[in-house]
């Protein structure tokens, strides 16, 4: 034939090697098996395809799968990386890097509060969690308090002692001393309903 139209291709032997030097299309992996892409390569006689590259075309795969070569087979697993995902332990939140499935201790599904529980399937408001959560709030809020109180009854009692308390301190004093009763009967477990009283000024 006096033009070649079409680039010659390369055939191959069972063992891999070429017997007729030419063109082939060739499916790219790299180190770990994941598909690349497809290039066309030029192989002499004797030699056989590059390495990480295969003859046989991997099947096309929509979002949510990758494409791995594993032995002499194509394979399709799961692929969520760049997904969140949230342990269904405590809720912490982590990004898929691997190819995979999610692992069973963490799910796709965000938990709506910081007091949510994992019970298999959804994330439920954990009711305990919340209550207990509004409990040390007001925990520590009415500690603060206490001590603020304290250290302005301290500041009038020296007052007192010494005789050199004004009228206006001494009301003070017992204002302070109120608010300091009022705030030791703050039940906290009835958080967040909790009426606090009213800091003396």
């Amino acid at each position: 034939m006096k033009y070649q139209l079409q680039p010659e291709t390369a055939i191959l032997d069972n063992d891999g090697l070429t017997i007729k030097a030419g063109w082939v299309v060739i499916y790219n992996v790299d180190s770990n098996g994941e598909y690349l892409g497809a290039t066309y390569q030029y192989l002499p006689i004797g030699v056989g395809v590059p390495a990480n590259s295969y003859l046989d075309a991997p099947k096309p795969v929509k979002d949510g799968k990758a494409i791995v070569r594993v032995g002499d087979k194509w394979t399709y697993p799961s692929d969520h990386r760049g997904k969140k995902i949230y342990s269904t332990e405590n809720g912490a939140e982590s990004t898929v890097t691997e190819i995979g499935d999610i692992p069973t201790d963490y799910t796709l599904l965000k938990p709506n509060s910081e007091f949510d529980s994992w019970n298999g399937e959804a994330w439920i408001l954990d009711e305990n969690k919340q209550h207990q959560h509004y409990v040390n709030v007001a925990t520590a809020q009415k500690k603060q308090l206490l001590s603020e109180a304290t250290m302005q009854i301290d500041y009038l009692q020296d007052a007192i002692d010494t005789d050199i308390a004004t009228d206006e301190e001494k009301a003070l004093y017992a204002e302070w001393k109120k608010y300091r009763v009022l705030l030791n009967r703050i039940d906290v477990d009835t958080a967040p309903a909790i009426d606090w009283p009213k800091k003396t000024q």
